[in-house]
């Protein structure tokens, strides 16, 4: 069974569900995950949609992307925005643009844009240009 699919115009890839990648991924488009996949390296796209439950162990350098509920990742490097959902943890998030996030657990957030928190999240340190939480 393939693991990485490439969609018929050739922007995206996809990466099927359950999946071990054990290298690093690098694709000049949209990367999508499906649900529980493990990344042993760093993910390096244009986009980046991760599905529920996903495990990234090296560095998501990307310009947008979307980390789906109960993944664990240890850094984001985002030249655009940054959505995290409810359940994720994290060490870092480094993000030009905006960072929205749910109920997660991250250690450092940068930004030069907005955080927009909702829910608990527990950040370890947070430098942002604006700041909203809604409880």
């Amino acid at each position: 069974m393939k693991k990485l699919v490439l969609s018929r115009d050739g922007k995206m890839l996809i990466v099927k569900s359950e999946s071990i990648i054990d290298r690093h991924l690098r694709f000049n488009g949209k990367i999508v995950a499906g649900m529980y996949v493990n990344f042993w390296g760093d993910v390096e796209g244009d986009e980046v949609y991760l599905g529920k439950g996903c495990t990234v162990n090296g560095v998501i350098r990307c310009r947008k992307v979307v980390v789906g509920a109960y993944t664990r990742f240890n850094s984001i490097v985002a030249s655009d925005t940054v959505f995290v959902m409810d359940g994720c943890a994290g060490n870092s998030i480094k993000a030009s643009g905006d960072v929205r996030m749910g109920n997660a657990r991250v250690g450092i957030v940068e930004t030069g844009g907005n955080v927009e928190i909702d829910g608990s999240a527990k950040l370890g340190k947070l430098v942002a240009r604006k700041v909203v939480a809604r409880g």
